[in-house]
């Protein structure tokens, strides 16, 4: 599953896993399933906020691809909350690893 993260500042948590056909996000099981190879339903009509509007999820050659809000703070790294191109995680199974968005501390006095 290849997911590309639309950050949004937010003090919201997501956390998500992904098995064959469903990606679990912060508990909820969204199966994915019923959208066939080569077509794609958008992202507003998946019953679920985590999926970002105006984008799409698809299946491309088996292999779903789909945007998800990332909740980023004003102070995370800027690599994360602006990054220049966008961030996108490549997984097949298992917990998606999303970026820490933590701010870097400054130990220097």
């Amino acid at each position: 599953m290849k997911i590309t993260l639309y950050q949004v500042l937010s003090d919201e948590k997501i956390e998500a896993s992904v098995k064959d056909d469903v990606i679990t996000i912060n508990g909820e099981a969204i199966d994915l399933s019923v959208i066939p190879d080569g077509f794609r339903l958008p992202g507003g009509a998946v019953d679920n906020d985590w999926f970002v509007p105006g984008t799409y999820v698809e299946r491309v050659n088996g292999h779903f691809e789909l945007f998800l809000r990332f909740p980023v703070k004003w102070d995370s790294p800027d690599v994360l909350r602006a990054p220049e191109t966008p961030i996108t995680l490549d997984v097949k199974s298992g917990k998606v690893l999303f970026p820490n968005v933590e701010p870097v501390k400054n130990d220097q006095p």
